[in-house]
């Protein structure tokens, strides 16, 4: 997996809101250099567990939920949500998903930027009770980074068994 480089002096966020929107930025790179390079079977490739799940499937869910917590809790989307489809979503194609991250990156930096604090601060009506939109931004940022570590270990996984060089293919698939 590509690794991050620290960012340079000067790169540095220099507010609150601007943190969060450099968070947002290097976690959907981090997800767009983890997966372009794959082949599209490897996007739906089903792990050999009952509850593992597909990339599509892991994808779908990260980013819904970010649109989620983002584009309706901190801003004017649509509160519904339905958590199981995002995980019924195995067969998407990364082609067709991937503008949607990029999307949501528009979108999310859109909103946040020149937030203050008094905003970021202000209550998000949740349906689970009412969050400060901060903490919905930082649910978002722990919620792609959690996922993106599965991103991880499930290329490694199908790499393992379907890439002939790895050596670690077991000759299974």
């Amino acid at each position: 997996m590509p690794m991050p480089t620290p960012p340079k002096p000067g790169e540095e966020p220099t507010n609150e809101a601007e943190l969060y929107r450099y968070h947002f930025r290097r976690l959907i790179t981090w997800y767009l250099d983890a997966l372009d390079p794959l082949p599209p079977a490897a996007f739906t490739w089903p792990p050999p567990l009952p509850e593992a799940n597909t990339l599509a499937a892991i994808c779908a869910h990260a980013l819904a939920s970010a649109e989620w917590w983002v584009l309706s809790c901190v801003g004017e989307g649509p509160l519904e949500r339905d958590r199981d489809a995002e995980f019924a979503a195995a067969n998407a194609s990364w082609r067709e998903m991937r503008p949607r991250f990029t999307r949501w990156l528009e979108q999310a930096e859109a909103l946040v930027a020149g937030m203050d604090s008094g905003q970021l601060g202000a209550l998000s009506h949740h349906p689970a009770g009412d969050r400060m939109n901060r903490r919905c931004l930082v649910h978002t940022i722990e919620h792609l980074g959690l996922h993106l570590g599965h991103v991880e270990i499930t290329i490694d996984w199908w790499k393992a068994i379907h890439v002939s060089d790895s050596p670690h293919h077991s000759g299974l698939g």
